[in-house]
């Protein structure tokens, strides 16, 4: 009797399995947020997220380009200083969903944090990261919510 219990529950377990959504990026890109310009270093991101597909040289910054599926990464480097200077983020997202409004509720100006809103929501449409301000757009159905941080920390949100 309790080979067919724990047989069931395998099974169980199994067909649920593909049902589960899995953010390939979640922590790629949380660790990438955590990271600041100061900290930030072209060993780091290599060692996190591997090789660039593509780098782009130009005068004054150089371009390193990921792609994973629908998502897609452009890092800006300072020739320079060879500091982070801005980091781009986009998702395609195939299928949106309805806005939470107790989510909303959950998102505090000047107390809530990058990570904690990247924990809450998940992954963005797009986040743009610079020295000093940081943008996230969500994509939901007929709306769209951005939130503006500003030295890591929630300034404003809007959902329109």
């Amino acid at each position: 009797m309790n080979k067919i219990i724990f047989l069931t529950v395998g099974l169980f377990f199994v067909m649920i399995r593909p049902c589960c959504a899995t953010d390939y990026t979640g922590d790629d890109l949380i660790s990438l947020v955590s990271l600041t310009s100061a900290t930030a270093t072209q060993g780091k991101v290599t060692s996190m997220l591997g090789k660039p597909l593509k780098i782009e040289e130009g005068k004054k910054r150089t371009l390193w380009y990921y792609t994973h599926g629908n998502q897609n990464m452009v890092i800006s480097w300072n020739k320079e200083s060879e500091s982070l200077e801005k980091f781009f983020f986009t998702c395609a997202v195939a299928e949106k969903s309805v806005f939470d409004n107790s989510v909303a509720h959950k998102l505090k100006s000047g107390a809530t944090d990058i990570l904690q809103a990247l924990k809450l929501l998940g992954t963005p449409k797009d986040i743009t990261i610079k020295e000093k301000t940081q943008e996230m757009h969500y994509a939901y159905q007929e709306k769209v919510l951005r939130l503006f941080f500003r030295d890591r920390v929630l300034v404003d949100y809007c959902l329109y």
